[in-house]
């Protein structure tokens, strides 16, 4: 089978600023660093891609024989017979494998087969051998991992054509093995295994003071937080970095695969002298660890089982992913996975890589988080193409699949800006809390790309989940928004002008402005930027194409089927990393293979009614109990359904939790009935109950805190623009409510409740315009000092019944009674007053205090449950 997807196509800141910056990231990378290559190497990292300089003389070999040895020439070999990459070494008369030697690409090519591996350009030799620090031509050893898988990639999928064939292949099967695991969040043993990690690994890591960076609170906190004082979160960070073999087989240091024990072993990272001696420690710990696990349970022989895969192993990865790049400039896919660089995978010159720096972290599947303080940043010397290149062309598209991490940040929080300042950029793709924004420089907006296009206020369209953002720019047609495929349906207010405005000398950030002054916080999962505006029909391709890397996983079902001898016979699901947690797995279907040429000739037999029912998926000798999105299928294999894509199982999908990783975790299917095999499971019995009836829904509610800032606003006459309502505003936002539900009210709501009153009527109090209005008809004078403005009953209530009438109201059909709210305000006043005089350390202000009596009184009802409950 061949799937048809698209191919690939393939003020300024000052000098001060970057110094700035360039120092700030040497203190990072030094505060962790140590005798490590994997460290020490970004010690004045070059962003600027010096890698750049080696190119080889033109090829004059002879031409490539076949089709493949041409799409091997164009996208591996070319790039690689570069003298500071493999062509320094691995060339005629050097070292073997010699598969870029530079006098004939023929034999280079049958050289380079003997170290890649065409159905799993990931298992490569030649990419193993990098990711184990072999001659990196990056600062980032990440960077040239992903470089070189990509580029077989690109090799083995390469085409003359629009479109990329990807063939199901029969992979390489294996049996159902029953290995020792770290458990999990939630499985039985988790509990038993994070106190036996508390007594062996956990005290090593202060010891070999891994905690001063990986922790949360770390002066430089870096990812994973192995360290952290929550037991918890330091076990589930450290299990992805432990190889539970490296005690079950007996490994010693030097064959351990263990990231923690590699780290100490051969990178050297943060332990001076004492590497050798830190590395036997962690795998002496590791192996005591392994000892309090329990042994694993053998698969049930009455399982009706398929042959195992595992995901990076065995997938057959589907690259490309049906999307459109052509018009790409600057492209990242964020599949490094480690070190401080994301690289630019688009092919265009000079390379926009981009340093991490702050509290961002990795996350699985391919992204990056972003937390506050944290920012992805390229250098002006790589950011100065995108300048060039789109005021050549006059237009320009920025692709993100992104996902905010609330819907409160506003200012436009920027979430890719090309720019100088807060002041300045050429183009912006921001938040305002529910909406994107869209600032653009031009000869019809001013140097902060203002006014900026903005997604519709009613429209809510940014959430806090994963989207698919674009925002396309040509004088046309001018700026447009699309969100997950669609047009926002914005109209641009100005027309589209020219771009010859824009500066060379700006840089782009992901996250933040250069000021560090705008943070947005969320998961970036991919981001490009295109020297062309993007048609709606290529935006909404994308979309459905989606984001990450997505593997093909066959389950060998053929002696379950028995169908016949010639073809086999796999269930084949859709399956990528979904996250740093799970697995995404869907849309199964059968699918058979040749496993002859006289297969292929003669074409399959007829086939019907083999049944097919009760299908899950089994991880690492286990059946999850949840995620089986497929236990209650129950359906027929017939070759009358089955087409070019063979025949689909189901249209849905499921989550898996990822326990030790894509390359470690082992899947398999189970089936209560397939063919002539069955493993019938019978369902508990449950005995019936009578029904409860449920509670009744309370009809009041809360306001949120959209609704508390707007309803302090109305009642005060503060406007919310005030500076120092927005100030307080700001900090205590996310304390107030988020949902009306009245159920979910906590204390610290009424907390920030409070703040926000007291700021409204301190406002209130000190304009003397608005406390006017406010007690208009009870001459309340705010000049007296606090013995006379409230020594009678008569003059308290000219503060107490302003305020009882305006934020309570009055002749309604339900409200606090009157006689008992405005007794307590009296007594809260007197009190105040009392308490003031009778204090000896109190400073006799005079009108000051009794204006700031007034502020409390009005912060008590203002700030009451009369006002936040609706």
């Amino acid at each position: 089978m061949t799937y048809s997807i698209p191919s690939l196509t393939v003020a300024d800141p000052k000098t001060w600023i970057q110094i700035l910056l360039l120092t700030t990231f040497l203190l990072v990378l030094t505060a962790c660093g140590g005798g490590g290559s994997e460290n020490t190497i970004y010690e004045g990292v070059d962003l600027e891609q010096s890698e750049d300089t080696g190119a080889a003389p033109a090829y004059a070999g002879p031409a490539a024989a076949t089709d493949d040895i041409f799409r091997f020439q164009n996208a591996f070999f070319n790039e690689y017979r570069q003298t500071n990459r493999c062509g320094q070494c691995h060339t005629q008369g050097g070292q073997a494998p010699q598969f870029v030697r530079s006098d004939d690409v023929n034999l280079a090519y049958s050289q380079a087969l003997s170290v890649v591996d065409i159905l799993n350009p990931s298992n490569s030799a030649i990419v193993t051998k990098m990711a184990s620090g072999h001659h990196c031509w990056s600062s980032s050893r990440a960077i040239c991992v992903t470089e070189m898988r990509r580029s077989i990639e690109s090799w083995v999928n390469a085409s003359g054509s629009s479109t990329t064939e990807i063939e199901l292949r029969a992979p390489t099967d294996r049996e159902i093995s029953v290995s020792k695991q770290l458990p999990v969040s939630g499985a039985q043993d988790y509990s038993s295994a994070v106190s036996a990690f508390s007594s062996t690994l956990y005290p090593l890591f202060s010891e070999l003071n891994c905690s001063s960076c990986h922790r949360s609170d770390a002066g430089t906190p870096q990812q994973p937080y192995f360290a952290s004082d929550d037991l918890n979160e330091a076990y589930d960070a450290a299990r992805s970095k432990i190889d539970i073999d490296d005690a079950v087989l007996n490994r010693n240091v030097g064959d351990a695969l263990s990231r923690l024990v590699v780290r100490l072993a051969s990178e050297f990272h943060n332990c001076g002298a004492n590497c050798a001696t830190g590395a036997d420690d962690m795998l002496t710990q590791i192996q005591a660890l392994e000892s309090a696990i329990p042994d694993p349970v053998a698969v049930p022989i009455t399982w009706v089982t398929s042959k195992a895969q595992v995901l990076e192993s065995n997938g057959i990865l589907s690259s490309g992913g049906g999307r459109i790049d052509e018009g790409a400039i600057a492209r990242w896919d964020f599949a490094e996975g480690a070190d401080f660089i994301a690289g630019d995978s688009s092919g265009v010159d000079p390379k926009l890589q981009l340093q991490l720096t702050g509290n961002v972290s990795w996350v699985g599947g391919n992204g990056v988080q972003i937390g506050a303080g944290g920012r992805l940043q390229g250098i002006t010397a790589t950011s100065v193409k995108l300048a060039q290149r789109i005021k050549a062309s006059g237009a320009y598209s920025v692709e993100a699949w992104l996902a905010p991490a609330n819907v409160t940040q506003e200012g436009p929080a920027r979430i890719i800006s090309y720019s100088s300042n807060n002041d300045e950029r050429n183009f912006t793709l921001g938040q305002t809390l529910y909406n994107y924004d869209f600032l653009h420089r031009s000869e019809t907006t001013d140097a902060n790309g203002e006014p900026a296009l903005s997604t519709a206020d009613d429209d809510e369209l940014l959430q806090a989940t994963l989207q698919h953002v674009v925002i396309t720019f040509d004088p046309v047609s001018g700026r447009k928004i699309y969100v997950n495929g669609t047009d926002a349906g914005v109209e641009d207010s100005v027309a589209g002008g020219s771009l010859a405005g824009w500066d060379d000398n700006y840089l782009l950030i992901l996250g933040n402005e250069t000021s560090g002054e705008h943070q947005w916080e969320g998961i970036i999962r991919f981001a490009a930027i295109y020297d062309r505006a993007l048609t709606e029909a290529e935006i909404q391709t994308n979309f459905d194409a989606g984001v990450g890397e997505k593997y093909y996983l066959l389950f060998n079902v053929t002696e379950l089927v028995e169908i016949d001898d010639d073809f086999a016979s796999y269930i084949v699901f859709e399956t990528s990393v979904y996250d740093s947690y799970s697995y995404l797995f869907g849309q199964p279907f059968l699918y058979r293979i040749a496993q002859n040429s006289v297969a292929s000739d003669a074409g399959q037999d007829s086939y019907s009614n083999i049944p097919l029912a009760g299908m899950r998926i089994g991880v690492n000798g286990k059946e999850p109990t949840v995620g089986q999105a497929w236990a209650n299928m129950d359906l027929s294999l017939e070759s009358g359904l089955y087409g070019e894509n063979g025949q689909p199982l189901s249209a849905i999908g499921s989550i898996l939790a990822l326990e030790a990783g894509s390359n470690a975790d082992e899947f398999f299917l189970t089936f209560e009935r397939i063919g002539n095999f069955s493993d019938v499971r019978v369902a508990a019995t449950v005995s019936p109950t009578a029904p409860t009836i449920g509670e009744q829904e309370p009809t009041i509610g809360l306001r949120n805190f959209a609704e508390v800032n707007a309803t302090m606003s109305v009642i005060t006459g503060v406007p919310i623009t005030n500076s120092e309502v927005v100030n307080t505003y700001n900090t205590v936002r996310q304390q107030l409510p988020t949902s009306t539900a009245i159920e979910g009210f906590l204390s610290a709501h009424q907390m920030a409740v409070a703040q926000m009153a007291i700021e409204y009527c301190s406002e209130l109090v000190n304009d003397v315009t608005l406390r006017d209005t406010f007690f208009p008809e009870f001459g309340v004078n705010f000049d007296l000092d606090i013995a006379s403005a409230f020594d009678t009953e008569a003059k308290r209530n000219q503060i107490v019944l302003p305020l009882y009438y305006r934020v309570l109201g009055f002749n309604l059909a339900s409200q606090p009674d009157q006689a008992a709210v405005t007794t307590e305000l009296n007594n809260l006043i007197q009190n105040l007053m009392n308490n003031h005089l009778t204090d000896s350390n109190s400073n006799n202000d005079g009108a000051a205090d009794t204006r700031n009596i007034v502020k409390a009184t009005c912060a008590a009802t203002l700030g009451s449950a009369a006002m936040l409950i609706q």
